[in-house]
């Protein structure tokens, strides 16, 4: 029984389910180096450019003042995105979160192989949530 025990705890995950390829990949984005990437999400397949966290936040915060509406309203909302901005500054001794990734321009592979891409918008992803990854994107992406 007790060798029972010790086989479950060692069968239990001891490591981050973070890629650290994967989030190496994203630091380097949200020190301005980005790059091209294809993803695997919840079985779907996107590709575009893995961009940082703080442009991510600026666009979303500037994407929700240009719409119609109540001002107050508006600067709001996009002040919270203001923050997240803040929080992606590269900065000595400024520690930028690491749990999301952002894909600008997102192209999501069809059912028949073919490609849907949304222009001007950042996707933001969870980095745990991605199963795999590579390099570069398909031609038709």
């Amino acid at each position: 029984m007790e060798n029972e025990h010790n086989l479950s705890d060692a069968a239990a995950p001891t490591v981050s389910t973070q890629d650290s390829a994967l989030s190496h990949l994203v630091s380097c984005a949200n020190l301005g180096a980005g790059m091209v990437v294809t993803l695997v999400v919840g079985g779907q397949v996107v590709a575009g450019e893995l961009v940082s966290g703080q442009e991510y936040a600026l666009y979303t915060a500037k994407s929700i003042r240009s719409i119609e509406g109540d001002g107050d309203l508006k600067n709001s909302i996009a002040l919270f995105f203001d923050g997240l901005a803040n929080d992606y500054r590269v900065e000595e001794g400024h520690d930028i979160p690491l749990h999301y990734l952002h894909i600008k321009d997102p192209s999501w592979m069809t059912g028949n192989g073919g490609w849907t891409s949304v222009k001007g918008t950042i996707l933001r992803v969870h980095i745990a949530k991605v199963s795999g990854f590579s390099l570069g994107k398909a031609k038709n992406a």
